[in-house]
């Protein structure tokens, strides 16, 4: 990234700050100098220099808002985004549609890895910065997730008071939209606070109705039956309610089935009791009615039945087989084959795709046969498979995947002249949250 011009957000340029967590865990990092600071030229993916931005209080408020009317396939259109705020003098971005359409650079902005960003703030006008970005939609009807995060700058030329925000907007073209929210635990009912995704049509993973009240659990949605487990099942706000009468049996093993040969109570009793008597042995919480039935010499699925209709597996993938049932004795691999360019083991040794598969100029990657010199999609790997470009955005070599240069004092230190501003935002996701959806 190039040098920018002056930007008024701070006088350690060469910071990292850091931003808690956010709606499909979308993470900001800007580094911001002064004339007579030094930043880094792409960056550094760390979330431990919050202590160079920060300190300003509340985040600020921050909108990106698409066109009211319909939207045509390939046609072009503005999203505006808005940063304001108490103390907020100027402001920066970085928005992502996860590669769907194609953003297109005006003034003071440049496009990096999935979205585009600022290539210098911009000072509040009229109570707020704001930037009109162009967007051109793709030439099939579908739909698109954006989301935004920004920074608002308090321009005081000091490091501290600058705050992270975030915002996101959804858009479909080509159709009549229709709101839906997300459904993580596929039982119909959507997470209101996760906000509306406009969708063309009945999408995996969203409900038409945003009325769940634990989107991490299938059992429960409006429409459940309670059941005795101290659990709001039906999300009326009550646990248990209308249960008082109920007779339960003990559940020693906290699967939910009972023990029948144990003493029963009446009442919705919730710890080591269940209200049913079906369990055939209480002692193991992986048996109980509907477990699935493996080879283990036991009778996961209380049908009185032992190890049935499963058979044990050998050997490993070109070769793996069943047996004829589950003694391993009588189970016997299949022959390996001459392994192949097809994201699968063929030779039987446990690798896949090992060896060289795409002559003496090509590489193997996911199952294709690429040349050395073609880069690798959307793996953060350069040409021939190795590491992409230095930066954030992962340089010509591809997404991500470059090396980050490190500065004597970690992140955060200042050096000889630069003039302007450099703005670097990285896109990171955590363990638990969502990753970037394919939306069409």
């Amino acid at each position: 990234m190039g040098r920018r011009g002056a930007s008024g957000f701070g006088t350690l340029a060469d910071a990292v700050m850091k931003l808690p967590p956010v709606s499909a865990t979308l993470a900001l990092l800007f580094a911001l100098a002064p004339p007579d600071a030094h930043a880094k030229a792409n960056g550094i993916a760390t979330t431990s220099c919050s202590g160079c931005h920060g300190g300003g209080g509340a985040a600020p408020t921050a909108s990106v808002t698409g066109p009211s009317a319909s939207i045509a396939p390939g046609a072009t259109v503005n999203l505006t985004l808005t940063i304001s705020g108490p103390g907020v003098n100027v402001g920066g971005f970085y928005l992502t549609s996860y590669g769907i359409g194609r953003f297109n650079t005006g003034s003071g902005e440049r496009l990096i890895s999935d979205g585009i960003a600022h290539s210098s703030p911009k000072a509040v006008s009229g109570g707020a910065s704001t930037f009109t970005i162009s967007w051109t939609a793709p030439a099939t009807p579908g739909a698109a997730d954006f989301e935004a995060g920004v920074v608002g700058g308090n321009g005081d030329n000091r490091s501290g008071g600058d705050e992270p925000g975030f915002t996101r907007t959804s858009l479909a073209w080509g159709c009549t939209p229709v709101r839906y929210y997300t459904d993580l635990d596929r039982d119909g009912h959507g997470n209101l606070a996760d906000g509306v995704h406009m969708r063309c049509g009945p999408s995996d993973g969203f409900a038409p109705v945003g009325d769940d009240c634990d989107d991490n659990d299938s059992r429960v949605f409006p429409t459940a039956v309670e059941a005795c487990n101290g659990r709001d099942d039906n999300c009326n706000g009550q646990s248990d309610e209308g249960l008082t009468a109920t007779t339960t049996w003990p559940d020693l093993d906290g699967d939910g089935y009972g023990d029948g040969r144990g003493a029963t109570q009446t009442g919705c009793a919730t710890s080591k009791r269940a209200a049913n008597d079906r369990d055939c042995n209480d002692n193991d919480p992986k048996i109980f009615p509907g477990a699935s039935e493996t080879c283990n010499q036991k009778d996961d699925d209380c049908d009185s039945q032992v190890d049935d209709g499963v058979r044990v597996r050998c050997g490993t993938g070109w070769c793996a087989r069943f047996g004829p049932t589950c003694d391993p004795s009588l189970c016997m691999p299949g022959d390996p084959r001459a392994e192949e360019c097809n994201a699968f083991d063929d030779d039987c040794d446990g690798v896949i795709d090992n060896g060289q598969l795409c002559g003496a100029n090509g590489v193997c990657f996911e199952g294709q046969c690429y040349a050395n010199d073609e880069p690798l999609p959307d793996s953060g790997m350069g040409p021939g498979g190795g590491t992409g470009g230095t930066g954030g955005s992962g340089g010509s070599g591809g997404r991500g995947g470059g090396t980050q240069p490190v500065s004597p004092d970690g992140g955060c230190g200042s050096a000889p002249a630069l003039a302007g501003v450099l703005a670097t935002l990285v896109l990171l996701r955590a363990p638990l949250g969502r990753r970037a959806r394919p939306l069409r």
